[in-house]
């Protein structure tokens, strides 16, 4: 906490040696802010010191304003009205220990809490701390009670529903085991049964392996043989087909042969060993080889005609 005092002030040194030397052996971190605490000429200074500690910025937790006793007229610093706006606008507790007896000033109106000594201000402090201890202390049994309160009832709780799981437990092994040894059972029941009509069935398997191989034997002897007689009938006929086709080919073939075309009075027109289909490229007074059924003839283009196709002397 922040501490305005005088420097010479004993007011000052009692409010500490209170504070340190405390029943309860609280500790405290007081900081001393030294000025003249009376006369109403020292006001300004006395609220430049009220500024000062605003602007540190640290943290405290109570501003405490410290003086001995004195004339009257010594404490006319604290009827001050601005260190009395001051006061009431200070953003942490203010606690005045001014020393006077008679008289309340505007600063002890405007402060938290105004105390008659600067020991009283300190007194009040370690009241004010030994009664948040005592209620820190006072909800930490409440918690202790209430805790074991809570344990209790759940532990009893924990406590029935460990023996009902229990018993419950029991009883459904009890019916599961009973269900069990029915299913065990059953099922050596139904294996027999099931054994039973599987050896019945590979029994028969078994006659109707032994006659198998003979039928089947005999059966595959019969597909072959008409597969046989199949393929024969098939090739046959296949070939037949085959030659007809090759005949026909053959005739057609006689048919469209080149000596048959020219025995027709067709002729080849042949220039430079080359058969040709169109006279574009052959002129008058050139050499062409005609070849005809029984003869080649060799002989000069004496005039060419054009020809459209359908003009005809046949």
């Amino acid at each position: 906490m922040a501490v305005i005092s005088s420097s010479s002030s004993a007011g000052n040194e009692d409010f500490r040696h209170t504070m340190q030397h405390n029943d309860f052996g609280y500790g405290f971190q007081i900081d001393d802010y030294y000025r003249v605490v009376q006369g109403d000429n020292n006001a300004k200074l006395f609220l430049s010191k009220l500024i000062e500690i605003y602007n540190t910025g640290i943290p405290y937790d109570a501003l405490v304003i410290n003086r001995g006793g004195g004339s009257q007229s010594d404490f006319l610093i604290f009827d001050n009205y601005n260190i009395g706006r001051a006061v009431a606008k200070f953003p942490i507790p203010v606690i005045t220990g001014i020393g006077h007896q008679k008289n309340v000033s505007i600063a002890d109106l405007m402060a938290h809490t105004h105390t008659k000594t600067p020991t009283k201000a300190a007194e009040f402090i370690i009241a004010h701390n030994r009664s948040f201890e005592l209620g820190i202390l006072s909800l930490q049994q409440n918690i202790v009670i209430k805790s074991q309160q809570l344990f209790y009832a759940h532990y009893k709780e924990l406590s029935e529903l460990k023996n009902a799981i229990s018993r419950n437990a029991r009883e459904l092994v009890q019916l599961h085991s009973e269900e069990l040894r029915r299913t065990n059972h059953q099922i050596v029941s139904s294996s027999r049964a099931v054994l039973y009509g599987h050896q019945k069935n590979l029994i028969l398997s078994a006659h109707q392996l032994a006659r198998s191989p003979r039928m089947l034997f005999q059966q595959q002897k019969n597909d072959l043989g008409n597969i046989k007689n199949s393929i024969i009938n098939t090739a046959s006929a296949y070939l037949r087909h085959e030659k007809l086709t090759l005949d026909y080919q053959k005739k057609n073939i006689g048919i469209m042969s080149p000596q048959n075309i020219l025995r027709k009075g067709y002729a080849i027109v042949k220039t430079g060993g080359k058969i040709i289909s169109s006279a574009e490229n052959i002129e008058a007074g050139q050499e062409i080889e005609v070849i005809l059924g029984d003869a080649k003839l060799k002989s000069i283009v004496k005039e060419k005609i054009q020809y459209d196709g359908r003009e005809t002397d046949l």
